[in-house]
């Protein structure tokens, strides 16, 4: 289990100057890794991306269509949207993924301000998908009946400023399929000394709808320490709460330099928590983004709380859960996965019940009058993407 460390809630002169010099000293340092990674990123195990860059209406966006990209019959093709970082690192690391997809890149100089300030005009993220739409349809290849097919959003650092505006909207999140967070999420500490939460609602509504196996929802993290707000490590505990999980110990090796120490996973929602306290550590969120975004196009998992697999979140699966309850060998019903039947695994079924596989829903639904209902019946009782054609 990991134990979050919390600052003092009271800080005296002394601790308020050190405060203000951390902070201009973390400003430095992330300045510092932005040079860095605008000067690429010379990574081994990654291929060299090849393509077609593309102008778009801001200077700040680039669009990238990798060699070989065609749309799909109908016309629908695949985009993602990055969010702060080199951009042929990103591109690289989405030929080393095998990314279905075309890229728009989007960098602004400075910090998350940078990226919140012009997102937090709510029609500014659309702008961009249509930029993308007729500039695509106006090339060989792609022609009028372009649009968009499946729809990935993802950022690194202070790129998060966006996709937190982004994330606002209602419509937005039904539109986009999939998300990466990549070491990118910190948050104003809130009285309790936790994430502010009117800084989290949009993270948390589309963990919620990732968890019940609607979206992709991918978190990872870093160890570094922020001691006058909160750190992704923190964010990522945030999100693990809202969900109900806790994050299971891992000894695992990833691309590059990537060491993860933690991992936990519901439906569509993983959070991968790597070693290391350094800014390269941080950096090597983005000179790695590849180890994730390969499964952002992941076909929607299996239905969560369908233990008995046909295809429905219902009473039958409950009973598969309570005939189980405590097994750590008959698994049929482990769906959070940590190798144990229990109460993790009724709130799984909890969330999705009255779900179907068939079932194209926008939103995260309630249980229904009959989930409350059997739920009442039982005698013992623990506490308690929508993906498009491609």
């Amino acid at each position: 289990m990991v134990t979050n460390w919390r600052r003092p809630t009271k800080m005296d002169d002394m601790t308020i100057r050190s405060s203000r010099r951390t902070r201009r000293r973390l400003a430095l340092c992330l300045a510092l890794v932005w040079l860095v990674q605008l000067a690429g990123a010379a990574d081994a195990q990654l291929p060299t991306a090849a393509g077609t860059q593309v102008a778009m209406s801001q200077s700040a966006w680039r669009m990238f269509i990798p060699s070989g990209y065609t749309p799909a019959a109908d016309g629908k093709v695949n985009l993602l949207v990055h969010f702060h970082g080199d951009s042929q690192t990103v591109w690289n690391n989405a030929a080393y993924a095998d990314l279905d997809a075309v890229i728009v890149t989007v960098n602004y100089s400075g910090l998350s301000s940078a990226y919140s300030n012009p997102f937090s005009n709510t029609s500014l993220f659309q702008t961009l998908l249509n930029d993308a739409r007729s500039r695509l349809a106006s090339r060989p290849g792609f022609g009028a009946s372009t649009t968009l097919g499946h729809l990935s959003v993802s950022s690194f650092s202070a790129g998060y400023g966006a996709v937190r505006e982004i994330l606002k909207a209602p419509a937005y999140r039904n539109e986009i399929d999939s998300l990466l967070a990549a070491d990118s999420l910190y948050a104003t500490t809130a009285s309790d000394g936790t994430a502010l939460d009117s800084q989290m609602t949009g993270y948390k509504a589309f963990a919620d709808a990732a968890a019940a196996g609607l979206k992709r929802f991918i978190f990872t993290h870093s160890e570094i320490p922020i001691y006058t707000y909160e750190s992704t490590a923190e964010t990522g505990d945030e999100l693990l709460a809202h969900l109900g999980l806790t994050a299971q110990p891992i000894n695992q090796s990833g691309l590059g330099t990537l060491d993860f120490y933690r991992t936990a996973e519901l439906g569509g929602f993983t959070l991968w928590g790597a070693r290391g306290m350094t800014g390269d550590d941080h950096l090597a969120h983005l000179r790695y983004l590849g180890e994730w975004l390969g499964d952002l196009q992941e076909t929607t998992p299996d239905l969560p709380g369908d233990y008995n697999g046909d295809g429905v979140a219902d009473a039958a699966d409950y009973t598969v859960w309570r005939d189980t309850e405590g097994s750590t060998t008959n698994l049929a019903a482990d769906g959070n996965p940590d190798r144990k039947i229990d109460a993790g695994d009724y709130t799984v079924w909890q969330f999705a019940y009255g779900n179907t596989l068939a079932e194209q829903a926008a939103a995260v639904p309630e249980p229904t009058a009959a989930g409350v209902t059997l739920l009442a019946l039982a005698t013992v009782l623990p506490n308690s993407w929508r993906g498009r054609s491609r």
